[in-house]
């Protein structure tokens, strides 16, 4: 996961699959028990898909800073 454009991606797909899922789950989940589930469902699946993008932008960002050398003003 060192490509930080395709995290980013992961991400912004799994933001708006959560947010399809939200909107679902707050305007049309009290029709039916399928919609409800099919909207939890649908919820948890954006979130997960946005945190494994997050996590790699989060790991590039943390091993970038690892890689910078401390200035040599002794």
């Amino acid at each position: 996961m060192r490509d930080v454009n395709t995290s980013w991606q992961r991400f912004k797909i799994g933001l708006s699959i959560f947010v399809v899922g939200a909107v679902c789950l707050l305007f049309f989940s009290q029709y039916h028990i399928v919609i409800y589930l099919f909207s939890l469902a649908t919820l948890f699946i954006g979130f997960a898909f946005a945190m494994y993008g997050y996590v790699g932008i989060f790991l590039s960002r943390f091993s970038s800073l690892k890689s910078k050398k401390p200035p040599d003003d002794i």
